[in-house]
């Protein structure tokens, strides 16, 4: 243990003493003592020598600086330091993001370390707390919008917006045009641009009417028609980026009439009673849209700089039709049953995602934002049926009070006098926008959008928007700034007024509860989930270490929570510190020379890589002849995903190749040099590049990868790695001398980012000196002591609506700044030291995959298997071979642990990866635990029919709930949730042999209650 001084420790919401984990140094668990053990048992004396077999020219010749390494009590003071850096100022800013209050639920819900450190629940019967906070939160949004099926979110709404488009591509035949309407946020169009560049897909701009504010249904129909059998979908803003209402029920009847498909964009939060109409009855036969796309990051959270996001899909789901939603990307949480008929939960329709289908998916979605969808879900209970009316109204009253009061100014009128708005609207001024808000900026006023650049008219034109969080006294601070800077003026300007068909007239019938009885249901499904606070979580392929809580105090701070991503730049100039931070962190880690902080999940920053690829052949000239990219099968199942997502469409035109090749194994588990340089010689300069993981899944280093890349190279391709087992090699391996073109590390593996039962994930990417011209986003640069923000030259556009996931940035910051370069080191050398001493006590007694390469090095996992007799005593047991596995991973959890990965990358192999953030004792107790499995499926084989025993639930039933789709209950008062039958973290604290035998009575009795 560390000594440190605590002199700040009472600035904390916790105390750091009463955390085991907290407070060890670089959040090691395992003494120097044990470590030294681990390393005897390995024959081995000091860290460095697990990485002997790596060659060494692609090794750091010393160790990376990174950053200064901060001790806990001086991170207090230098976390606080840069977020007091921001300006927190009256703001009517809205646009791309808008700006709620936040409800006392949802810090207590973030705190919940049973929910926001959780796994992906892929286990439902240890994932139920997550998976009800799931349907929590679909059940109500299902309800406000009036859509059947809502699913567990997508990254953020532009992202969730191109997932809708693809999706009705694929719903109407052989169509690959969405006519897109330029009253859609900025930001939002921009993405949709920078993603269907080099595919199929064509993006057509709508223009919007100058006069009106809004788009012109007739144009629409005219464009459409032009179109035809190409066109596949209209997308349209209920309320659009100049706060006014557009004519839903038009253009949906005029997909209707067309027989195309109606994306809405919405906002739930003005969906609430008495508020906008659903869009369920959007259409003069209120017949509805297809599907909805929006925001929700303030329905849970404040702006954050711009991230983490929530972005929501919606589509229907009932008796007309049942078949559109099999086009959806992403997860959804689906009711089911278990094998005692218990009402349970679980993600259904997940055949269809990346790891499942590779280069077949139609996304490469593999994560969601997770957490901020439960933080929504109990922000939304908290408030109940009238908070969230009052939440919507109040931004109303105060828009319709103040576009009278600030149109009694001479020359300042509303730009759009004709047209009803809501919450948000643009006044036209005598002077520039620029001089306007500078002058408030001086009155501590960030006085709103400057959107004369988007109607093209030649007004000066400003966005005001105004929410729950403003008071009277902004009002009346925003009022005093005009009459100091305008003249009087009576002014009888009419403000317009919302149709009725515009407007609720139905109640969303959300229930009421009281604030503590929301906290004590949330806290029982924190329970129900296990944590890598408590326990070894032996997940392989998605790290699962320890989440310092210092992290999550850092980035809730209020400089950084209570930032807009379209504040002036000299009011963010922490932010901006932050995230240049980052950006040369990441340049020392990786040893390369760019990096963006965009992309807001691994599968997104392996997009951005291959659009990066794209960028630099297209200025080549080169951009339609690189069309072959190579992949390991030994890659992660995102890669193939990406690759097809990107546009390389694997097919074969008249006897020619296209799109995917994949690269097989070796004897040894590596890459196949032989067959890797046949390909290169056959497609040469077709080659777009290569992507490879590294350590790959099996989790072996690619000894031949700087080989690899400078044939790649030799033929002009580029070189992608993908870093999601960085956890591996931070520190030690320079990425730059291995040849790596880009590569994205993923935050919420190596670097401490919560899972939050799925994410929101995080996945900036570093390039070469070949992309840095490219990188997409903005860049931030220091000048002097100042911050500012410049885009690449040849940049290929943005991948997220604004910065990115920016609260992760923050914990990721706070996280490297704890360890700097030792500690970076350490981490890495820990984690595969734990592996390998693991490993090394395992493979006596099980098999392990690839086959007959027990004796290669493994890094930070490794994957067991069980043998053929080991097999055949289950198969005779009564569970069949191709059950074993999954069945397996069910009796880690009755040991009240995780399971480990099952059935991937290998079919038959269960996955491991400690990680650093366990001491020896505990490692060498899950050795027990693993040998005490092999000891049941042996002797009591039959055990496996009944796993798991000791969760809430027993095995769920998920080819039924896949069957039997539902998606939402109308929820009249909390669901009802099963307790664990033992806790979990109390039997990772019972003896083995004890819960052994337990184990064999649970199952004895289930078999003798299926007998009677």
């Amino acid at each position: 243990m560390t000594i440190l001084t605590d002199s700040n420790f009472k600035k904390l919401p916790y105390d750091p003493k009463k955390l085991p984990r907290e407070l060890t140094k670089y959040y090691i668990s395992s003494t120097k003592d044990e470590q030294v053990e681990m390393l005897k048992a390995l024959n081995l004396k000091e860290l460095k020598e697990l990485f002997t077999h790596i060659p060494d020219n692609v090794k750091f010749d010393k160790q990376p600086f990174v950053t200064e390494e901060l001790a806990y009590d001086d991170l207090i003071n230098h976390m606080e330091g840069i977020a007091q850096k921001n300006n927190l100022k009256t703001c009517f800013i809205g646009d791309g993001l808008k700006n709620y209050k936040v409800n006392e639920v949802v810090p207590y819900v973030c705190n919940l370390r049973g929910l926001t450190t959780a796994y992906t629940p892929y286990q439902p019967e240890r994932s139920q707390g997550t998976l009800q906070t799931l349907w929590i939160y679909s059940s109500t949004l299902s309800m406000l919008t009036g859509f059947e099926a809502v699913n567990a979110s997508l990254y953020d709404r532009s992202t969730a917006l191109y997932e809708a488009i693809m999706t009705a591509t694929r719903i109407q035949k052989n169509a690959n045009t969405a006519l897109v309407c330029e009253s859609l946020f900025p930001g939002d169009i921009e993405v949709l641009k920078t993603q269907a560049k080099e595919t199929g897909l064509k993006i057509i701009t709508v223009p919007t009417d100058k006069e009106t504010g809004i788009t012109n249904v007739d144009v629409v129909h005219k464009m459409a028609t032009e179109l035809g059998s190409d066109l596949a979908a209209i997308i349209f803003p209920q309320v659009n980026s100049y706060g006014n209402l557009e004519d839903v029920h038009s253009l949906t009847d005029l997909c209707s009439q067309l027989q195309v498909q109606s994306i809405a964009v919405i906002d739930p939060m003005l969906l609430s009673t008495d508020a906008l109409v659903p869009p369920s009855l959007f259409g003069g036969q209120k017949q509805g849209c297809n599907m909805i796309v929006g925001e929700g990051q303030h329905l849970a959270i404040g702006p954050n700089f711009g991230g983490p996001g929530l972005g929501i899909f919606g589509i229907r789901y009932n008796d007309a039709n049942k078949n559109d939603i099999r086009q959806t990307a992403g997860r959804f949480v689906g009711r089911a049953k278990d094998k005692d008929g218990k009402e349970a939960l679980c993600m259904v329709l997940s055949t269809r995602e990346q790891h499942i289908r590779r280069e077949k998916a139609t996304s490469n979605i593999c994560s969601n934002q997770s957490f901020v969808a439960s933080a929504a879900g109990a922000s939304i209970l908290a408030k109940g049926e009238e908070g969230m009316t009052e939440a919507a109204l109040a931004g109303r009253d105060y828009a319709l009070q103040m576009a009278q009061v600030l149109t009694q100014f001479k020359d300042v009128n509303l730009a759009f006098p004709s047209t009803p708005f809501f919450n948000e609207f643009v006044l036209e001024l005598p002077v520039k926008v620029k001089e306007l808000q500078a002058k408030a900026s001086k009155a501590n006023i960030q006085l709103g959008i400057d959107v004369s650049n988007r109607i093209h008219d030649g007004r000066n034109l400003v966005l005001l928007s105004f929410f729950d969080v403003h008071t009277d006294e902004d009002l009346e601070k925003l009022e005093n700034f005009f009459t100091q800077n305008f003249e009087a003026l009576e002014n009888d300007e009419f403000l317009p007024e919302i149709p009725e068909d515009f407007i609720r007239t139905t109640p969303v019938g959300l229930p009421t509860f009281e604030l503590e009885e929301v906290k004590a249901y949330y806290k029982k499904l924190a329970d129900l989930n296990v944590s890598p606070d408590d326990n070894i979580y032996p997940l392989g392929s998605c790290t699962m270490k320890y989440n310092p809580y210092i992290n999550d105090w850092a980035a809730g701070l209020k400089g950084f929570t209570d930032v807009h991503p379209q504040a002036p730049i000299e009011d963010v100039q922490g932010c901006l510190e932050i995230l240049y931070g980052i950006q040369e962190m990441f340049k020392s880690i990786t040893g390369l020379p760019a990096v963006t902080t965009q992309p807001v999940a691994g599968a997104q920053g392996e997009l951005v890589g291959l659009k990066l690829f794209q960028g630099y052949h297209r200025n080549n000239g080169e951009a339609d002849t690189r069309n072959i990219l190579l992949i390991p099968r030994s890659a992660h199942g995102t890669n193939p995903a990406t690759a097809t997502m990107a546009g390389f469409e694997t097919k074969t035109v008249d006897g020619v190749q296209y799109g995917i090749v994949i690269i097989e194994a070796d004897n040894t588990g590596h890459i196949n040099m032989t067959q890797m340089k046949a390909e290169v010689e056959k497609y040469n300069k077709r080659i777009a590049g290569v992507m490879v993981t590294n350590p790959n899944t099996s989790g072996l280093f690619e000894k031949s990868f700087k080989e690899m890349a400078d044939l790649i190279h030799g033929v002009g391709g580029l070189v992608y790695m993908d870093g999601a087992n960085m956890n591996a090699i931070a520190g030690w391996i320079d990425l730059n001398k291995m040849g790596v073109d880009a590569v994205h590390n993923n935050l919420h593996k190596t670097w401490t980012i919560p899972h939050g039962g799925g994410g929101p994930g995080d996945g900036i990417v570093a390039v070469s000196h070949r992309l840095v011209d490219y990188l997409p986003g903005i860049q931030v640069v220091k000048v002097g002591d100042k911050f500012d923000v410049t885009k690449a030259p040849k940049s290929i556009g943005s991948f997220h609506r604004h910065v990115g996931n920016f609260a992760h940035k923050v914990r990721a910051y706070t996280y490297i700044k704890a360890l700097g370069g030792n500690g970076v080191q350490q981490m890495s050398g820990v984690a595969v030291l734990a592996a390998r001493y693991l490993y090394e006590k395992l493979k006596p007694v099980y098999p392990s995959l690839p086959e007959n390469c027990e004796n290669e090095t493994r890094m930070h996992e490794f994957i067991l298997t069980i043998s053929k007799e080991t097999f055949d005593r289950i198969a005779l047991g009564g569970t069949p071979k191709a059950q074993a596995i999954a069945r397996i991973g069910k009796l880690f959890l009755d040991f009240g642990l995780h399971a480990p990965t099952v059935a991937f990358p290998e079919a038959y192999g269960l996955m491991i990866e400690p990680t650093e953030s366990y001491s020896k004792v505990e490692l060498d107790r899950f050795v027990e635990v693993v040998m005490a499995i092999n000891n049941i499926i042996n002797e009591t084989p039959n055990v496996l029919t009944t796993v798991p025993h000791f969760t809430p639930i027993k095995k769920v039933d998920e080819v039924e709930a896949n069957k039997n789709l539902s998606f939402m209950d109308n929820l009249k008062g909390f669901p009802h949730i099963y307790q664990n039958v033992i806790d979990p973290v109390k039997l990772s604290k019972m003896d083995i042999k004890e819960v052994t035998m337990d184990i064999i009575k649970a199952h004895q009795k289930a078999e003798a209650h299926a007998h009677n």
